[in-house]
């Protein structure tokens, strides 16, 4: 019998098909079937602060002894997840709380959201219900603004139409944000990423983009009508792939299912900016 601490240090690699598939890592031959090679090393651990010494060096460890590598090449640690009044969320202190009742009150992509935004590395976050509520209310947001877009697209055929020239400056500052998102992931500010995320969709592409493109959009110019609907699809789709990592259950329903797209959004690539 394997306990926690023991089972945790052999996890990188016994998962992975070990030692079945690989004597070592330098034996091992990446294939479709050889998970210990393709994935071993990982690029970055994502734990607790609290573990750091239990679980995170044993990791390193045995992955060092038992297959001659390091298991992963960066280790991001977050804080501990406090209630609204900062008591730590613990089984032995009878204040923990039960994130299948979360994820069925709030929605799985919401407690992620609200574990994420506000909170850097290292610090402790706290949980509380109007959070959750704030990211239940903007996955409810991302449906409805996703709604008009596509009812509004439905005839909309992207043979490169000239944008107005209002269109093309928010799609170059919305190039500016993608860069800007992208370095924030870059460089972990994932707290950051995630906010930023949060206010562009809602506030600028919800509450300004879309309000602004009503009047092309049901208007007689088609010239203009094309130019807004290239704009709109373009934002929309870009968007979900950042939010992707945030929220992945409701971008991926809406990727596929909503937008018929062919491949799943989870390997799509990153916008380009």
């Amino acid at each position: 019998t394997l306990d926690t601490w023991f089972s945790s240090g052999l996890w990188t690699f016994s998962t992975l098909g070990w030692p079945t598939l690989a004597d070592s890592a330098t034996t091992g031959k990446p294939g479709p079937e050889n998970d210990f090679a393709n994935y071993h090393p990982t690029d970055m651990l994502e734990t607790g602060y609290d573990i750091l010494f239990f679980w995170v060096a044993r990791m390193v460890l045995m992955s060092e002894f038992l297959v001659g590598d390091i298991p992963f090449k960066t280790v991001y640690l977050h804080g501990l997840v406090r209630n609204e009044k900062g008591t730590k969320i613990s089984k032995s202190l009878g204040g923990n709380v039960d994130p299948l009742e979360v994820t069925a009150q709030y929605g799985t992509d919401a407690t992620r959201m609200a574990l994420v935004v506000g909170v850097g590395p290292g610090a402790d976050s706290r949980l509380s219900n109007d959070k959750l509520k704030a990211y239940k209310h903007f996955a409810n947001k991302i449906w409805n603004a996703t709604r008009f877009v596509t009812l509004n697209t439905k005839d909309f055929k992207d043979d490169s139409p000239a944008l107005a020239p209002e269109d093309s400056k928010t799609l170059k500052e919305f190039a500016e944000f993608k860069k800007e998102i992208t370095s924030d992931m870059e460089e972990y500010r994932f707290y950051l990423a995630g906010e930023k995320l949060y206010h562009y969709f809602w506030h600028t592409f919800a509450d300004i983009i879309i309000e602004e493109s009503k009047d092309k959009i049901f208007g007689d110019d088609e010239g203009r009508k094309k130019s807004a609907q290239k704009l709109l699809s373009t934002i929309l789709e870009e968007s979900l792939v950042m939010l992707h990592p945030f929220m992945p259950f409701i971008t991926e329903e809406i990727w596929t299912n909503t937008l018929g797209k062919k491949s799943l959004l989870m390997i799509e690539s990153w916008p380009h900016f």
